[in-house]
């Protein structure tokens, strides 16, 4: 069987989902074309929203490339909802065969997807799609597999969800094949060939020591995260498999991982560092750790990055990976108030988060700086709540950047089904799936979060902005517009100190690369609306 599967990225096309479906699918003897539309979710103001269309062109290329395909599947998150709703009303325009829907989003809501696909897929998808192929190979019926539901006329066909996969060394690889895939070239605005050359093109660059810059691949060696965070489709996800029997948070065997690194390693040289996409890859057991960084400092050598959290970091972990090549770690704090961590379900406490920051500063000298993650614009936050994060973040040693970002309802999280109870989300539709998720409002808190993002200003100035006096002062609304002013003047004064960095050193591909990120080069985001 022929199966065609699509997918909304992001512009770094790690695309991990169908990845491992395409692998799992052809280990079982079934061909499959993976086709990726990388393309950015939007910086916009709080107050916009952006609709996404595809050019006619892309839609065409598309629409041949799955001409021959016996199944046609695509996969997304929430943020991607128009861009899939947009590709399935022009192929099903084109083409007559039966189109499948999986990913997060459609799992979360699987009868809003049925409005549209002919199927559904729900959970994890590698032993569904397999056994959904081989109905359709036979002409059996499929209307009762697993993990999947199915519109047939005005019926619905809801089968329960299969068990979560507990031995993820039973399934191969993720598919970095480029064996019949396809991108969305934003140069040329068609689809592509996938080459090697191309994806060398589309890695992401990560600084590195001394001002440097590395192709870094992307990775995951787990499935799940232990924590249970109220705004994470991860709450969903497990609440879905609470009675399932297979812990939601399992890991590849590290030898698993090592032969896959060292196999990226001889068929891309390009690459050269890892980051590793787990959700916190310091949940591993310490014993796990050492194993993995032995083998690592020995078989792959390159430098690499992960993610963790405050309550999973500890020094004897950070040591071994740091021998192994860790320059870069990133974790999440989301808020510094105590209500405000209540209702996200994050149990750290504002001195473990400080305790894991020093961890960090004390070995800055083998690290780069650390990147903490901040969740701001929540309707049940207050200004003082808010306050409680900066404060927070006055106490972590510099440097450090920040990774700030709107607060999203994801569907069926536990602070969406909130919301919608409290009647704060009245419409739970498309509308909500296009919310910024890179644009904070205008307050003096998040304007205060903003300059946290300079290294350089003096203690002293933070600790009279973050005053009780100042507070009030600069929270009037009259004040809030020159404040504006004043962060796009030290955005450009960043960007001047940064190119003249890069002038003094002779950096010309970078200025060049810069220069060419200034065009618009993502087709996708056409269609603002005020």
């Amino acid at each position: 069987m022929k199966l065609t599967l699509i997918t909304p990225t992001p512009p770094d096309i790690s695309a991990f989902d169908v990845r491992a479906l395409s692998a799992h699918v052809r280990a079982r003897g079934h061909q499959c074309r993976l086709i990726f539309l990388p393309g950015s979710i939007g910086r916009l103001r709080a107050d916009r929203e952006v609709i996404y269309h595809y050019p006619p062109e892309v839609l065409d290329d598309l629409a041949t490339l799955s001409a021959d395909a016996d199944l046609i599947g695509l996969s997304f998150m929430t943020q991607y909802f128009d861009r899939a709703l947009q590709v399935t009303e022009h192929l099903r325009r084109v083409h007559d065969a039966p189109l499948v829907w999986g990913g997060v989003h459609p799992s979360s809501r699987p009868d809003e997807a049925l409005e549209h696909a002919d199927m559904v897929v729900i959970g994890e998808g590698e032993h569904t799609l397999v056994e959904l192929l081989e109905c359709l190979a036979r002409g059996a019926d499929h209307r009762r597999v697993r993990g999947l539901w199915v519109r047939e006329g005005e019926q619905r066909h809801r089968n329960p969800q299969r068990p979560l996969i507990d031995d993820l060394d039973s399934l191969p690889p993720f598919d970095f094949s480029n064996d019949d895939h396809y991108v969305l070239d934003p140069r040329a605005g068609r689809l592509q060939p996938l080459t090697d050359a191309l994806l060398r093109e589309i890695l992401p660059l990560l600084p590195g020591p001394g001002g440097t810059l590395r192709r870094a691949f992307r990775t995951m060696t787990d499935r799940g995260c232990p924590h249970r965070c109220t705004y994470c489709s991860v709450s969903a996800i497990k609440a879905r498999c609470a009675e399932d029997g297979v812990p939601y948070l399992r890991f590849r065997g590290v030898e698993r991982v090592i032969e896959e690194l060292v196999a990226v390693r001889e068929r891309f040289p390009f690459v050269e560092a890892f980051q590793f996409f787990d959700d916190t890859f310091f949940a591993r057991p310490r014993a796990q750790i050492e194993d993995f960084a032995a083998r690592y400092r020995e078989r792959v050598g390159l430098p690499f990055y992960v993610q963790a959290s405050p309550s999973t970091l500890n020094e004897r972990k950070l040591l071994a990976l740091l021998d192994a090549g860790l320059v870069y770690v990133e974790f999440g704090i989301q808020s510094g108030s105590e209500r405000i961590k209540r209702l996200y379900d994050r149990t750290e406490s504002n001195e473990r988060v400080v305790a894991a920051a020093e961890l960090l500063h004390r070995h800055r000298d083998r690290l780069l700086p650390p990147d903490y993650h901040v969740i701001t614009d929540n309707p049940w936050e207050t200004e003082a709540d808010a306050m409680d994060t900066v404060r927070l973040l006055y106490r972590l040693p510099k440097p450090f950047g920040l990774a700030v970002s709107n607060l999203v309802f994801y569907p069926h999280t536990p602070l969406y089904d909130r919301a919608v109870a409290e009647g704060l989300l009245t419409d739970t539709g498309p509308a909500l799936y296009r919310k910024p998720f890179f644009a904070p409002r205008r307050t003096y808190p998040n304007f205060l979060l903003h300059l946290f993002t300079f290294q350089h200003v003096p203690r002293w100035v933070y600790r009279v902005l973050i005053s009780e006096r100042a507070v009030r002062l600069f929270s009037r609304p009259a004040l809030l517009a020159p404040l504006g002013l004043v962060t796009r003047v030290g955005e450009g004064l960043r960007l001047l100190a940064k190119g003249g960095g890069a002038l003094a050193r002779g950096d010309w591909w970078r200025i060049a690369r810069y220069l060419q990120r200034l065009r618009p080069v993502d087709p996708g985001v056409t269609g603002r609306r005020h």
